[in-house]
């Protein structure tokens, strides 16, 4: 007798989550979620590492591509920005994982080569030494998506 192999479909999520800072942790719980409910643990460190890099650049990318207005600021507060946002989602194929983060800025993410002595820029290098493969794309729709690979870990005996 054979044996028998699981199909395993492809699967999607996604979240869309305001261009505020909070918005980071919230992205890495939910990565955290999914893919314990994909069964794809193996990732979770790698997936939440990679998806805190991208929301935060997405984020920024928020900031910079639209300013808020000072009577929106006096009115909303601390909600003043509230209507920017972020999507982040999960792709889930046969070999791997993708992540991607949208955001509506044109900008192409640049990897930063900072000094010893800077705090920031070094998001996509980090995402670079993780990552199988990473890059980003334009939307007809507007806006950029940032993607990452994740390659998933051959089960024993799987033979391909």
């Amino acid at each position: 007798m054979r044996g028998v192999v699981a199909k395993r479909e492809n699967r999607h999520n996604y979240i869309e989550l305001p261009a505020f800072p909070v918005s980071v942790a919230i992205a890495r719980q939910h990565v955290t979620r999914v893919l314990a409910e994909w069964e794809c643990h193996e990732l979770i460190d790698d997936a939440q590492l990679i998806t805190s890099e991208l929301v935060t650049n997405g984020i920024k990318a928020v900031q910079s591509n639209e300013i808020v207005r000072e009577e929106e600021v006096e009115t909303l507060g601390m909600f003043a920005g509230w209507d920017r946002h972020v999507w982040v989602g999960l792709h889930r194929r046969l070999h791997d994982v993708v992540v991607e983060v949208w955001d509506p800025s044109r900008e192409p993410p640049r990897v930063g080569h900072p000094d010893a002595s800077e705090v920031g820029g070094r998001g996509l290098q980090v995402v670079e030494m993780t990552a199988a493969d990473w890059g980003y794309r334009w939307l007809k729709t507007g806006g950029k998506v940032v993607w990452a690979v994740l390659v998933l870990r051959q089960e024993a005996g799987s033979g391909g």
